[in-house]
């Protein structure tokens, strides 16, 4: 039986009067990728925000690997879990290294030495190695979004909380950076990740859950996703095919619904 690593139960939150999240659960299972699709306004990087520890729910509650993360202390939690997201323009001119080395900090790491070397193996697998001395403020999106990411790794939690881990990326690197979360699932560490792309939802993820209006509305294996999952949520007609080289489901939008959303 599958090990499940990460579990959300109930969860309520809202900035306001209103709940952003509206008793939302779901379970994610020792390295396995999760994805988390559905439209814009959705809950979904408020999901991941929960998740974290970032936000606190008013109801329900969270468990990495058996810990409420929102009852553990801080360096405990940064060992269950991180969040990667866009943290927009850099406040201060700290080189990609130093950026990188603060998730080992986040952690309580003590050995530099060991620290360096993960922040090393961090960086080079998602190819900013190269712009280690370069002030963060200097990088374009992309670059920033590959040294958060570089960031997370080099933290080495339980489960990662990717949000849009491919926004700004062009395509090579969209690649690199799936397949390199697809290594580290592979090896045991388990992924919950916001993908707007639905096409790479359905060829990195083992499961991916849709959200809509702050609530869970389906949650399905790749190929188990159909044309009117696609239509219900996106209110969007369209072809629901098998890559005949990848053996993975495609989706290609092709009109509005006439209902739309």
């Amino acid at each position: 039986m599958d090990k499940m690593v990460l579990k959300a139960q109930d969860l309520e939150f809202g900035f306001g009067p209103d709940p952003v999240l509206k008793g939302v659960s779901l379970e994610v299972q020792e390295g396995t990728v999760c994805a988390v699709v559905g439209p814009n306004g959705s809950g979904k990087s408020t999901l991941l925000r929960t998740i974290s520890g970032y936000l606190t729910p008013r109801k329900g509650y969270v468990e990495v690997a058996g810990v409420n993360v929102h009852q553990a202390p801080f360096s405990l939690r940064s060992r269950l879990v991180t969040y990667c997201g866009d943290d927009g323009a850099p406040s201060f001119a700290f080189s990609v290294k130093e950026t990188v080395l603060l998730g080992r900090y986040a952690g309580s790491h003590e050995d530099p030495s060991v620290d360096l070397a993960a922040a090393e193996q961090a960086m080079r697998a998602v190819d900013v190695w190269k712009l280690k001395d370069r002030a963060i403020t200097e990088l374009s999106s992309g670059e920033r979004q590959r040294v958060y990411l570089a960031r997370a790794i080099c933290q080495d939690p339980e489960v990662f909380l990717l949000d849009e881990p491919t926004a700004h990326l062009d395509m090579s690197y969209e690649i690199m950076v799936m397949e390199t979360v697809g290594r580290m699932a592979s090896s045991g560490k388990t992924f919950l990740m916001v993908v707007h792309d639905l096409n790479l939802a359905l060829r990195y993820a083992s499961k991916v859950v849709c959200m809509k209006n702050g609530k869970i509305v389906w949650t399905a294996a790749p190929d188990e996703v159909t044309a009117e999952m696609v239509r219900a949520v996106y209110g969007v007609e369209a072809l629901v095919l098998k890559h005949d080289t990848l053996g993975t489901p495609m989706i290609i939008p092709v009109s509005r619904s006439d209902d739309g959303r």
